[in-house]
């Protein structure tokens, strides 16, 4: 199938201290999604967002995709640096941001970028269902449901689910991305209320999660550092 140059994409994937064996998965789900993009123009940034631990398999990955390009820098400064740092060395015409262990599948990422090219449509929007909040541990699933209905008020009554960690971007909302100051996981919080307060046209996917997913627990220095983040957001 020819590649058609006019509409290519991006997928950035931040990457920090990995369970082991995360490449595996990440083979295969890239190598997926490769397959179901055949024609399009495809580049994976992967951005090790300062991991502390020693990486297994970057050499294997980087010489087995000749289409990925790795980012590392040496301390670690959140999600939304990485996501952003992601954009600054990335120039397409789409992209899509989801996480090292496509948490969501590959499938949602072709089916994300046809939205994407749809008419009128600047972001896809990932939303969840109860089923995956109930996967998580006890104060990651509180923390996220209640998220969840703040969301709805900061964003001014639009989107309860700001937070599922995979959106589609065209070039006016990566504009908007790049602009936002937040460096935890709330960025997508700022994004999409910016986003909206400027107009811009989204679309929503349903997404849930793969088998064997394994989520990670919040610590409490963390819960209290994204809460410090959600209020400075609600009253800016």
């Amino acid at each position: 199938m020819p590649m058609d140059d006019r509409n290519n994409l991006n997928i950035i994937i931040p990457l920090y201290n990995p369970h082991e064996g995360w490449e595996n998965n990440f083979i295969e789900s890239v190598t997926a999604v490769r397959e179901q993009l055949n024609g399009t123009k495809l580049s994976v940034v992967l951005v090790n967002d300062g991991s502390t631990i020693k990486i297994s398999g970057i050499e294997e990955i980087t010489a087995r995709f000749d289409f990925l390009k790795y980012c590392s820098y040496p301390v670690n400064q959140g999600k939304g640096y990485a996501i952003r740092y992601g954009l600054n060395v990335s120039d397409a015409d789409y992209y899509i941001y989801t996480d090292i262990d496509f948490p969501f599948g590959h499938n949602v990422i072709s089916e994300t970028y046809q939205l994407l090219k749809s008419d009128n449509t600047n972001i896809v929007v990932g939303t969840r269902d109860l089923s995956y909040f109930s996967k998580l541990p006890v104060k990651r699933r509180i923390y996220s449901l209640l998220l969840k209905e703040l969301n709805y008020f900061v964003t001014g009554f639009k989107i309860k689910d700001t937070q599922a960690g995979l959106k589609g971007l065209d070039n006016k909302a990566k504009k908007i991305l790049a602009a936002t100051k937040t460096n935890t996981f709330l960025f997508e919080l700022e994004f999409l209320r910016m986003s909206i307060r400027r107009g811009l046209n989204y679309r929503f996917i349903h997404v849930s999660c793969r088998p064997g997913i394994r989520f990670t627990d919040f610590r409490f220095r963390v819960l209290y550092n994204e809460t410090i983040c959600l209020l400075k957001l609600f009253f800016r």
